[in-house]
């Protein structure tokens, strides 16, 4: 638990993106981040969707536990995640840039991970109408995680949907 604490500092004073243009889609109040534990890197995301809403985010780190942000109202069942969108990252390869499409209701469609080859893994989690849009960290830095925009909070009637992302980037040198 003081290890996360503490890599959670550590990546937000030493994060380059702070700033809305490494944003993909919105920024709101509700929000989250998934940060890697040192040593661990990010290799994966996973979607999970509950009345076309992407509600729920699972990102993977190399030997460590996933980390989840669950906005849905209810937790996802087995069947709901079987579903999911998911994007992996073969061992060894790192994540360098997030892009990310839109639905017709400015939901995230569909959340694009790309490595330093320019390879890329996609998880979907709808029908996107927009083209990608692609942030990526500056060289030498890789995504050790990503914060996750939701339009509305967790709690009360009606489900969260996902509307933006920011990749968090650390020097990996």
């Amino acid at each position: 638990m003081l290890t996360t604490f503490v890599m959670a500092i550590l990546v937000t004073f030493s994060m380059i993106g702070e700033s809305e243009e490494m944003v993909v889609g919105e920024t709101t109040d509700f929000h989250t981040s998934l940060i890697a534990v040192s040593g661990h890197d990010f290799y994966g995301l996973q979607i999970g969707v509950r009345r076309d809403r992407p509600c729920q985010v699972r990102a993977f780190f190399r030997g460590a536990s996933p980390r989840t942000a669950q906005f849905c109202t209810r937790r996802m069942t087995r069947r709901q995640l079987e579903g999911a969108g998911s994007a992996t990252l073969r061992a060894g390869e790192r994540v360098n840039g997030i892009a990310a499409c839109f639905t017709d209701a400015e939901r995230v469609g569909a959340v694009r991970l790309y490595t330093f080859a320019d390879e890329a893994v996609t998880a979907e989690a709808g029908d996107c109408v927009t083209e990608y849009r692609t942030v990526w960290c500056q060289r030498g830095w890789t995504v050790q995680g990503v914060q996750l925009y939701f339009d509305r909070a967790a709690t009360g009637p009606g489900q969260a949907s996902l509307v933006g992302l920011r990749p968090l980037c650390v020097n990996s040198a």
